[in-house]
């Protein structure tokens, strides 16, 4: 009976590791062919297994006739974010910061200077993005920060919030936000490739930005040092993180419990927690830490299961980025799909229809956003096709002859007339703009 029991093991495992094995022959395969499919220059994976990096491969060009080497840097854009709350509750684990205190105590900023909900920003309302912030303060359609709700009432994906909890960490340690980051999470991580901007930057192997059609942006790789956006560092570097998060990084039980909390629902089974997306209802209890990074020429996502302390790590230089990341998700992951499906599922029910052609045709042209960003809308078919400045080439089916969806994903467009759109994000007005 034992020997029996000893060669079902042996059986069981031998088939563990050849479905593991499989998936890197595929991603080897078909990584390409979706870089080719979605004119991505350039994309990185990180396997995790059982807590340590499994598969690190670097695939395609830094730009064109640069091959991309394995310690290849990608500016992460938003998944800068969890960095940044992986240093906070580092700082509060050592005693030196506290969750809940208001952070009115070491920053007001003047645009709100006197604003009756000053002592409500916290650092949990930061990382769990309750705030009331707008993303950015220009999405307002000005220059000042105000408050578009009460902090702590709702979600708020807010960039703002970021930046305001930096200023606080600056103001009470008379440091700057990159200096701390090197002291308390990189130094003892041994992220010794995670960096903002800086002279001494190896420029030789950094994925320069593209565009939806592959095209190399002009854009300068000098960034400033922010709390939400702009982190330089690796495949290899985000999946020690992403390690460490899931074994806890040293935190106590109460404040790990903290972070893996829903904090405030987004939709169902998904939240978020401190600084990380929450994907919950997966197989065996099984739940996820996600967040992914979105800007000009940049789209990356890191998937993290803490139980089974598995995940991955994608990033890429190009506007189409997303049109990789999730087919390698759904690959390398037991739930990947059921992961992007929780994320992206639809705040309604979205069903195609067939509308005249001429309603197409008036809506075609170029939109300025706020900041100067061209978005361009064409035909395609009985349907339309947007890109832009940051944005991926997409195709977006008619559900009413003003309404337009995005398959797969939580993002609308409406044509309130024939010379502006409204862009919606999980069922919220993200962006209004202008035809030019």
């Amino acid at each position: 009976m034992k020997v029996n029991l000893i060669i079902i093991f042996l059986i069981i495992s031998n088939a563990v590791v050849a479905q593991k094995d499989s998936v890197i022959r595929s991603l080897v395969r078909d990584v390409p062919v979706w870089m080719a499919q979605n004119h991505v220059p350039c994309a990185g994976v990180g396997l995790i297994e059982n807590g340590r990096l499994k598969w690190l491969k670097t695939f395609g060009n830094l730009q064109q006739g640069y091959p991309a080497p394995a310690n290849t840097l990608f500016n992460i854009a938003s998944q800068t974010k969890p960095v940044t709350a992986m240093l906070t509750l580092k700082l509060i684990e050592a005693g030196l910061w506290n969750l809940d205190e208001p952070l009115s105590h070491y920053w007001i900023d003047p645009d709100i200077e006197g604003s009756p909900y000053l002592d409500q920003i916290t650092t949990r309302i930061v990382l769990s993005h309750q705030t009331g912030f707008p993303n950015w303060r220009t999405d307002n359609g000005g220059t000042k920060l105000r408050f578009n709700f009460e902090p702590g009432t709702r979600f708020g994906y807010s960039g703002e919030g970021f930046e305001y909890l930096r200023r606080a960490l600056e103001s009470k340690f008379h440091q700057p936000l990159n200096v701390l980051m090197n002291a308390y999470l990189f130094k003892p991580l041994g992220m010794t490739n995670t960096q903002y901007w800086s002279n001494n930057l190896d420029t030789s192997r950094f994925a320069l930005w593209h565009d939806g059609q592959g095209k190399r942006y002009s854009i300068s790789i000098q960034t400033g040092v922010s709390a939400a956006d702009d982190l330089i560092t690796t495949v290899e570097d985000y999946c020690k993180l992403g390690i460490a998060a899931m074994s806890g990084i040293g935190l106590p039980d109460t404040l790990f419990a903290d972070m893996t909390r829903p904090q405030v629902k987004i939709k169902e089974n998904y939240y978020r927690g401190l600084g990380w997306g929450l994907v919950k209802g997966l197989p065996n209890g099984e739940y996820a830490l996600e967040h992914g990074g979105s800007d000009v020429g940049v789209r990356t996502m890191a998937v993290f299961l803490p139980k089974s302390k598995s995940g991955v790590v994608v990033m890429t230089n190009a506007d189409n980025g997303m049109f990789v990341t999730d087919q390698v998700i759904k690959c390398a992951l037991p739930f990947g799909a059921q992961i992007l499906e929780t994320m992206n599922k639809g705040t309604g029910v979205h069903e195609r229809i067939t509308v005249p052609d001429g309603v197409i045709k008036s809506y075609t042209g170029t939109y300025a956003q706020g900041n100067g960003k061209l978005m361009k809308v064409e035909q395609d078919g009985n349907a339309i096709k947007v890109s832009g400045d940051g944005l991926p080439t997409a195709v977006l089916f008619p559900e009413s002859n003003s309404k337009f969806f995005l398959e797969g994903y939580d993002v609308q467009l409406e044509f309130p007339d024939t010379h502006s759109l409204i862009v919606y994000e999980n069922g919220k007005q993200v962006m209004k703009i202008n035809r030019r």
